[in-house]
């Protein structure tokens, strides 16, 4: 039986209810609601919503290959990102150029993004994987940079757009949807005319969703989560989607979310403390490297690097059967998946990091009680 999960939510059932209610008596129009209070929690001049986090990034890159009259066709991204990433480029019409990443952050490499960058440069795209702070060095100097939060959340906008994601297994869980965020008017108009084409939830997508939301509240109770656990897995995406969506979020879970965004800071807070514990807790064990945690990291699965790659999976099954849930993530660099030129050792990092990978659960309702046994178990499997 699973006892310590990767995902968990605190959201009830009659929030659900609730939230249906006050979209009624906002005649539809939650995410108006939504984007007013985000601008509010972020500090930032513009907020937009959509359906996902792919489909906010992709109507940016189309917004700014309008603005450059498409003159500008590059994309600098992570070797080792999340490959829907790689996707919503391409399905922009542009080219991802790929960068290393450093070993302990897992951003870019230092002086990566600027030796890559060239007078086609569209856009640089830093990723916080795993919620974790990686600063780039450097300025975004004749090109747009877009920090990916998706796997964190909002923090103090440094470059012209902070992409954040609210689906299931992201910081702030709204089953799906995500924003843009920016202080630049002039964007965040065209990404708005961009997003005039997108498709709003039909009734029959809001039935589902709402099914789906509520299974997803159940699954805090841990019986059922175990009794649903094949369907879970089940549903959760291994292969990289073909097709980014172009889609909007429901009014109700704007609504849901305009609810909760000025009550999660102590979730975000905790998220970081359980990380440290772990740093402390797993610091002299041998066979792991550990990451970088620095402050302003809103963690959202805690990252192990097993030093012999041929016992991740065997770590992965042994914590399994203690209950603990842990996860390989993207089991390989972007360049191999997609058979991209690479010269031997340009994406050393990226290579040597897809195969040793595993995170830990770093859900903001572990006790600390929970947390000293996922640790014990990790050290276990090293006996």
């Amino acid at each position: 039986m699973i006892k310590a999960k990767l995902v968990d939510t605190d959201i009830r059932i009659f929030e659900l209810v609730l939230a249906l209610l006050a979209s009624l008596r906002q005649k539809g129009k939650g995410v108006l609601v939504f984007e007013d209070l985000l601008r509010k929690k972020a500090k930032v001049s513009e907020a937009i919503v959509f359906g996902s986090g792919n489909a906010a990034l992709l109507a940016s890159l189309v917004a700014m290959k309008k603005i450059t009259k498409g003159e500008k066709t590059d994309v600098i991204i992570p070797a080792y990102t999340p490959l829907a990433l790689y996707v919503t480029i391409k399905q922009a019409g542009l080219t991802p150029v790929l960068c290393d990443i450093d070993a302990k952050d897992f951003g870019f490499s230092s002086g990566c993004k600027e030796a890559k960058a060239n007078g086609k440069t569209l856009a640089a795209i830093p990723v916080r994987l795993f919620g974790l702070e990686s600063s780039p060095a450097g300025k975004n100097d004749g090109f747009f940079v877009i920090e990916d939060n998706a796997q964190g959340f909002i923090t103090p906008l440094k470059w012209d757009l902070q992409l954040i994601s609210f689906n299931r297994g992201k910081n702030f869980p709204l089953l799906n949807g995500g924003a843009i965020l920016t202080n630049d008017e002039v964007l965040a108009e065209e990404i708005r005319r961009v997003r005039i084409s997108y498709s709003a939830p039909t009734l029959l997508n809001n039935i589902v969703t709402f099914a789906k939301f509520k299974a997803f509240c159940l699954s805090k109770n841990r019986l059922f989560y175990n009794i649903m656990l094949p369907f879970i897995e089940g549903m959760r995406q291994i292969k990289p989607p073909e097709h980014i969506s172009e889609a909007l979020l429901s009014s109700w879970q704007s609504m849901l979310g305009a609810g909760k965004i000025f009550h999660c800071d102590e979730n975000m807070k905790r998220r970081f403390e359980i990380a440290k514990k772990y740093l402390l807790l797993l610091k002299d064990l041998d066979g792991i490297d550990l990451p970088e945690v620095k402050e302003g990291s809103i963690v959202n699965r805690f990252p192990l690097l097993i030093k012999d790659k041929n016992k991740v999976e065997e770590i992965q099954l042994k914590l399994k059967k203690m209950g603990i849930e842990s996860s390989r993530m993207y089991f390989k660099p972007v360049h191999q998946v997609y058979g991209l030129e690479s010269k031997p050792g340009e994406f050393k990092n990226a290579e040597y990091i897809a195969e040793r990978f595993l995170v830990l659960p770093c859900n903001p309702f572990l006790s600390d009680k929970e947390v000293d046994f996922i640790a014990e178990g990790v050290k276990k499997c090293f006996l």
